[in-house]
């Protein structure tokens, strides 16, 4: 009896230490890894009741054509080795796919996603526990002129431990790292009556040319999910850039886009080509204080006021500064006071 439970403990350690080594991408993680970084970062989404295509969509697996099968709150995942900065890390990826977008320039399949940079705490970096998020990124409009996608620290959003609570557009599904951001999109964004959508477990994609769990619409031309799965959000410039900002900002990632879009609050007249002013500051909005949904420093402040805000705090960041003096310390939880 000895002999046979000694042979059922080997077993079991034998089957459990390749289950840990399984690495179905080929992406130098291992399954494992992948699949419990994967469920404690997801975000949660903050949607709204009127979207007409109600929920994310689950997608039928093995089958080429994206196809919707059930709105029911599905996030897909990624997670990818990174050299950042001269360290280790990890970039997880959360699609958001939707059955179609309701904008004025509506059209089926909508793609639309989240990103966390993890670095390691520890040596053990085959252990869940061991990793961090260090920046958040959000995918608002990307690459077109109404790309108003954000970027900021994990601990600006309190989330470096957990999922970062993002709202995504009505309709459009845009997403946004805090609610007031919402409104300064291009094209219509707003987030009203929102509620947290349901957490279902995350379903991962795999990586380009090895796709897991069916995800083989990775490659579709009909959507491009390709070109989003093959490129880091999390590049140097943006980071360099982010780092030079007050800890208590959200900043654009494609602040040389934002010109173009004239009044950010201007909504859909925005894209009709009236554009009424200009702005070409870094930061989309500071999360400070009590009121962590306010904004302070945005777009909705006179266009000179807000450059001169924005520069005093680039000049005090510089000079190794880390807040502002304009703004209070991030101390509230924004997934509370928002």
């Amino acid at each position: 009896m000895r002999s046979l439970l000694l042979a059922c403990a080997l077993l079991a350690t034998c089957l459990s230490s390749h289950a840990q080594t399984i690495d179905s991408d080929h992406d130098g993680l291992s399954d494992a890894l992948e699949t419990a970084l994967l469920q404690q970062f997801a975000p949660t989404l903050m949607v709204s009741t009127n979207d007409c295509s109600t929920l994310p969509a689950q997608f039928k697996p093995d089958i080429a054509t994206p196809t919707p099968e059930a709105d029911n709150g599905t996030l897909y995942g990624q997670a990818t080795p990174r050299r950042v900065r001269g360290q280790n890390a990890i970039e997880l990826h959360f699609y958001h796919l939707w059955r179609r977008d309701c904008g004025r320039l509506g059209h089926t399949l909508d793609t639309e996603h989240v990103a966390a940079l993890l670095i390691p705490e520890g040596k053990q970096h085959d252990d869940p526990k061991s990793w961090k998020a260090k920046f958040w990124y959000a995918a608002a409009h990307e690459d077109t002129v109404c790309d108003a996608s954000q970027i900021t620290r994990a601990s600006t959003l309190h989330a470096e431990h957990d999922g970062a609570m993002i709202w995504v557009s009505d309709g459009k599904h845009a997403s946004f790292l805090n609610a007031e951001l919402c409104n300064h999109g291009c094209g219509g964004d707003v987030c009203r009556n929102s509620y947290e959508a349901p957490r279902l477990p995350v379903v991962n994609l795999g990586e380009p040319g090895a796709a897991m769990n069916g995800a083989v619409w990775m490659t579709s031309t009909q959507w491009p999910l390709m070109d989003k799965v093959s490129r880091s959000d999390f590049t140097d410039a943006r980071l360099e850039r982010l780092l030079r900002l007050p800890t208590t900002d959200v900043a654009w990632a494609t602040p040389e886009k934002r010109p173009a879009q004239g009044a950010i609050l201007g909504g859909n007249a925005a894209i009709d080509g009236a554009l009424t002013g200009a702005r070409s500051t870094d930061t989309a909005i500071a999360i400070a204080g009590s009121h962590t949904g306010s904004a302070l420093g945005t777009a909705t402040h006179a266009t000179g006021h807000a450059l001169s805000r924005s520069l005093h705090a680039v000049g005090k960041a510089l000079g190794a500064s880390t807040t502002s003096p304009t703004t209070e310390s991030a101390t509230d939880d924004p997934k509370k006071k928002q």
